[in-house]
């Protein structure tokens, strides 16, 4: 212990955003973090989180959610589910930067806490997107927050800012080594007391202070003036190896042993230390071992976790090979079979070479590491792999497609699933198989080719699956009916998958959050499949994700305004807080834009709608791409827009490709007649509806795109045929009051009133129906643009924005701090933080982004 220097960082912290413990291997980084982390918890309110890196944690995605499982026990006040947001942090993007957002906010959710979030040997990680989202975070952490960092290196974080503003503390080698005080009291601790301060002062002298050199000099026969002076961390190693023989040599023989063989675990646990060294004793030799100070740290007091200091570990790594060369594989390969999760598991087998078991790991992980977004992790152990012996497994084949799939990129995923596929079916293992399958399916419809689809649909319906595969096939048939406007499919398999997905619970993610684009909204009779899809789904905490998108779809499309809005209010808010997850913000534009449509906003609606183009992943296909064009032709539409129609109409009018969905031929037909009609040239306009209504009849457009009933009775009602027109209008209103819903008539609303009327006495839709139902629709369209949670630009927390609001009124920090019961240095720290969020450089432009909103 060194009070001096454990007192005056504590004092430095208090002000802190950063602690910074940066100084070569041996200093005692490590054991000062630990004593300043022991100090920190003893406060009332105090909470310590301790997080140790190593090469895995070398991404963005396993740095966090290194980070996240040490927060846990918090209990955080997550507004988005910890999977969800991880899920997002993938790179340094400005998505992932805004998705850190809800951790800080987390993080700010605790105002009667102070946590430590200790970050030690940082130096192992060297990503630049990795440390980008981290500065980001230090950058954004609320006051209740000070990060504490280890690191043999200096870490390219934002280092000079923080200083200037006073909320850095640094300490390097001239604050961590030892002076004759400590040296006099590191003796004591391991009875040395016979050592002069002459001895001591030479001991200091050739180590420069360096801890874990001048630990193992006193510890040694060998004090002669003659060995070398250490200069620079090469020479340290020197060293230290120099004297770790002795150490080592000083074990009795099984003890040596017993210290080689655990070298090759990260972390020693008795079951994994009895695993590699095959003693049942392994809990009372750790308990021994620690107590010789052998270059251990505890991670765990509940039960004695330890982890050997890397220069140690590096040195027993190397003395263990020249001893017993090749038995580091076989160790690894006793931690791995001892690991009981995959994911700490696949590194042993890789390090062993055991190709096979670490290919088994990394499928039976895949699935729940590819929902938190570790896609760049899986495809970094699958690289480990032997290429010529990887390429041959079909295994490796579906793990790479799930990765392609993760990032939309299908035509790659339906390659590998493909492949992956027949490999399965050659070695007889048919339950892959329909894995496999059922993915190569979705990739065909996906990119359009139908009949491949099918063909995958008739392939599974021969077969007598179990539900846990069945949904895939559920899933697939639905979209597959979609595609072709065949309703009938489109139910069937929206009830099947409900009836199985009952029985798999797991199955609940991705299957139906699939179905939150949209598309089966205004699908006659699927409302009440979609809500138990919705029901089956609010319990899963990562499906949870997207059932906002779900009730937002449900509500408006059935014409429910309050709920309707509130739904959309929480589906945006949740886009704001994953703005990388394409398709909630996909889903969540598309959704908005209809509402602001509906309720007159035309320009508006447009913006958005436009934005869903913008966010679209290469891998979408032509088709996909295509159905979002229709979403903005019917805004236009909407509002009597030709000259709108008439800029979209050579990308919706070219003919469809092979691979493009059928009913994009109704859809064309149903644009140009659209706009034909608002050019009034009827007769064009007739022949083009007549038309998209008969090929709707054999394949209809998913409802938001449009109905061409309507446009054909406007068209037949301005050609003075009443009679003729009165026939679609009544379909559309007897199918809006069957299907209880609204979102059909999203159309011209002058235009729809005026034909309404005029058809009234010939429409054989019962008075009282369309009563009510012109009641809804008046309701509907009537209803406001619902508020946003905060504007789009304004990435504060709620205690932000009363600071903010305050600052705005002319308040001085002092003032501030009085009016929310705050210390003036938090409310320094909030302000700070609202500036760099805001990216503003003074109050006054502070002041000025609250009033503008």
């Amino acid at each position: 212990m060194r009070p001096a220097l454990l007192a005056r960082t504590l004092e430095q912290a208090a002000q802190a955003r950063l602690v910074l413990v940066q100084a070569p291997a041996g200093f005692g980084k490590t054991t000062l973090l630990v004593q300043l982390a022991t100090a920190l918890a003893a406060v009332p309110g105090g909470e310590v989180v301790w997080v140790s890196l190593d090469a895995e944690d070398n991404d963005p995605n396993r740095l966090f959610a290194a980070l996240f499982g040490a927060l846990a026990p918090l209990e955080l006040p997550w507004a988005v589910p910890p999977a969800a947001v991880l899920a997002q942090l993938q790179d340094a993007s400005p998505a992932a930067r805004a998705a850190l957002g809800t951790l800080v906010d987390a993080l700010g959710g605790r105002p009667d806490a102070r946590i430590a979030l200790v970050l030690d040997d940082l130096h192992h990680v060297s990503d630049t997107a990795a440390l980008q989202l981290l500065d980001a975070l230090i950058a954004r952490a609320p006051p209740e927050l000070c990060v504490y960092i280890g690191s043999r290196v200096t870490p390219p974080l934002s280092l000079a800012r923080w200083r200037a503003g006073g909320e850095l503390v640094e300490l390097g080698f001239e604050d961590l080594r030892f002076d004759l005080v400590a040296a006099q009291a590191m003796c004591r601790l391991r009875g040395l007391d016979a050592l002069s301060d002459e001895v001591l002062q030479v001991a200091l002298a050739r180590t420069h202070g360096w801890a874990a050199g001048l630990h193992l000099m006193l510890g040694s026969s060998h004090h002669q003036p003659s060995l070398p002076t250490p200069i620079g961390p090469a020479a340290h190693r020197h060293l230290f190896e120099y004297f770790a023989q002795e150490v080592l040599a000083e074990l009795p023989p099984p003890l040596q042993q017993f210290v080689l063989y655990s070298s090759v675990l990260p972390e020693l646990s008795p079951p994994l230390c009895q695993a590699v060294t095959g003693r049942s004793d392994a809990m009372a030799v750790l308990h021994a071992l620690f107590k010789r100070q052998l270059f251990l740290s505890a991670l765990d007091e509940a039960q004695p976790v330890l982890r050997f200091h890397d220069l140690f570990r590096d040195f027993l790594r190397d003395e263990l090979e020249r001893r017993e060369p090749g038995q580091a594989a076989e160790l690894h390969a006793r931690a791995a079979a001892m690991e009981t999760r995959a994911e700490r598991a696949v590194p042993h087998w890789l390090a062993a070479g055991r190709w096979a078991e670490a290919l088994a790991a990394l499928r039976q992980m895949a699935e729940g590491l590819l929902a938190v977004g570790g896609t760049l992790r899986l495809e970094r152990w699958l690289e480990q792999l032997p290429a010529d012996w990887r390429e041959t497994q079909a295994d490796a084949a579906l793990l790479r497609g799930l990765c392609a799939w993760s990032r939309w990129d299908w035509v790659h995923a339906r390659d590998e699933f493909q492949r992956s596929h027949d490999a399965f079916e050659s070695q007889g293992q048919p339950r892959d198989r329909y894995i496999a399958l059922g993915m190569l399916g979705a990739c065909h419809n996906a990119l359009g080719d139908l009949t491949q689809a099918g063909e995958v649909l008739a392939a599974a319906a021969a077969a007598p699956l179990a539900p846990s595969l069945q949904v895939a096939f559920d899933s697939l048939r639905a979209w597959h009916g979609l595609a072709r406007g065949d309703h009938a499919a489109v139910l069937a398999g929206l009830a099947a998958m409900a009836d199985n997905v009952a029985l798999a619970p797991e199955t609940r993610y991705p299957n139906i959050v699939d179905m939150s684009y949209g598309h089966f909204a205004g699908v006659p009779g699927a409302r009440p499949l979609m809500e138990r899809l919705r029901e089956l789904c609010r319990n899963d905490r990562l499906g949870e994700v997207q059932v906002p998108a779900l009730d937002a779809w449900l509500a408006f499309w059935h014409g429910e305004p309050a709920a309707a809005r509130d739904a959309l209010q929480a589906l945006l808010l949740r886009q704001r807080q994953l703005p990388g997850d394409l398709m909630l913000s996909t889903s969540a534009l598309h959704l908005h834009s209809l509402h602001l449509a509906a309720q007159g906003h035309g320009a508006e609606a447009l913006a958005l709608i436009a934005q869903v183009h913008a966010a679209m992943a290469p891998g979408y296909s032509r088709g996909w791409r295509r159905v979002y064009v229709h979403a903005q032709a019917r805004i236009h539409w909407r509002f009597e827009d030709a000259d709108g129609l008439a800029v979209l109409l050579p990308e919706l009018a070219q003919p469809r490709l092979a691979r493009e969905w059928p009913w994009l031929d109704g859809g064309a037909a149903l644009v140009q007649g659209q706009h034909a009609l608002l050019r009034r040239d009827l007769a064009v306009a007739r022949e083009l509806l007549e038309r998209a209504t008969l090929l709707q009849r054999g394949g209809r457009l998913p409802a938001f795109m449009g109905d061409a009933r309507f446009a054909l009775a406007a068209c037949l009602a301005e050609q003075g045929q009443l009679d003729a027109a009165a026939t679609p209008l009544d379909e559309l209103l007897t199918e809006a009051v069957q299907d209880d819903g609204v979102g059909l008539l999203l159309e011209p609303p002058a235009r729809l009133q005026a034909l309404w009327q005029a058809l009234a006495s010939r429409l054989r839709c019962p008075l009282a129906a369309q009563a009510q139902l012109r009641r809804r629709l008046a309701a509907w369209q009537a209803d406001a643009p619902p508020a946003d949670v905060a504007p789009g630009d304004d990435p504060l927390s709620a205690r932000e924005r009363e600071v903010l609001a305050l600052m705005a009124d002319g308040q001085s920090n002092k003032l501030i701090a009085r009016a929310l019961d705050l210390s003036p240095h938090t409310v320094k720290r909030h302000v700070a933080n609202i500036l760099t969020k805001l990216a503003l450089d003074s109050r006054t432009q502070a002041a000025a982004f609250w009033h503008r909103r």
